[in-house]
C-alpha cells in the first residue's frame, strides 16, 4: 500500500492497483492484451502482402511488370510411406532473400514488406542477409527498396534501399521513424484495383 499525504495533513492509503499502470510494457498486460497482441504481431503484414501480390497480379495481367512474390523456402523432415510424395512433416525455413522479384522497364526489381504498429521501423525489423542481398542487386544496377506499412498510421512508403543502406552505414542507425521514410520515401497511394499503386511509387522513387 503507498500513503498519500495532503497538504491539510490527511493521509490515505492507496493501493497498487489504483495507481497508473503502463500497459505497453509486457509484465503490466492482462491475458487478454496479451493474447491480443500475439494475435497482431503473428498476422503482421499477411494483409498487406495479399494486397501487394494482388497489386503485382494487377500489373502482370495488364503487361506492365512481372512481379511475383517469393515462395518461403520449406525444409522436408518426413515423407509418407504409404503415398509417395506426400510430405508428412516439414517447416518453413527463415527467408534469406527479400519477399518480392520481377521486371519492369527492363529493369530487375526485387524488395521487401515490413509492417508496424508503431511509428518507427527497428533496425531489427530487417535482417543482416537482406541489407547484403539488396546492396548487391543496386551494385549490379537493378533497383531494390523497401515498401513499409505504418498500420496505425494507414500510410505504406517506398523507400530506395540505398539511403537506408547509407544511414546504416554513416550512423550505424538503430531504427527509422516514419517522419524518415515521409522525408525520403514515397507514399503509395491506395486503391481498388489496383490495391496499391506501386508501380507509380516506383516510376517517381526512379524517375528516368
Amino acid at each position: 500500500m503507498k500513503v498519500v499525504r495532503y497538504p491539510d495533513g490527511r493521509e490515505m492509503e492507496k493501493s497498487k492497483s489504483s495507481e497508473k499502470v503502463d500497459h505497453r510494457k509486457s509484465e503490466n498486460k492482462t491475458e487478454a492484451e496479451r493474447i491480443r497482441d500475439s494475435y497482431i504481431k503473428s498476422n503482421m503484414g499477411m494483409g498487406f502482402e495479399s494486397d501487394i501480390s494482388k497489386s503485382c497480379d494487377y500489373y502482370r495481367l495488364e503487361g506492365i511488370a512481372e512481379i511475383y512474390k517469393r515462395p518461403t523456402p520449406i525444409k522436408v523432415v518426413k515423407m509418407s510411406k504409404e503415398k509417395p510424395g506426400m510430405i508428412q512433416e516439414a517447416y518453413f525455413e527463415q527467408k534469406s532473400t527479400t519477399d518480392y522479384v520481377g521486371i519492369y522497364k527492363g529493369k530487375y526489381i526485387d524488395f521487401e514488406c515490413k509492417e508496424t504498429i508503431h511509428d518507427t521501423v527497428p533496425y531489427h525489423m530487417i535482417r543482416e542477409q537482406q541489407y547484403r542481398h539488396l546492396e548487391n542487386i543496386i551494385k549490379l544496377g537493378g533497383i531494390g527498396f523497401f515498401l513499409v506499412s505504418f498500420k496505425t498510421a494507414g500510410e505504406v512508403y517506398l523507400l530506395r534501399a540505398e539511403i537506408i543502406i547509407n544511414e546504416v552505414k554513416e550512423k550505424g542507425h538503430p531504427g527509422f521513424k516514419r517522419s524518415f521514410f515521409q522525408e525520403h520515401g514515397v507514399l503509395v497511394k491506395r486503391g481498388y484495383n489496383p490495391p496499391y499503386y506501386l508501380i507509380e511509387a516506383i516510376d517517381q522513387a526512379y524517375p528516368e
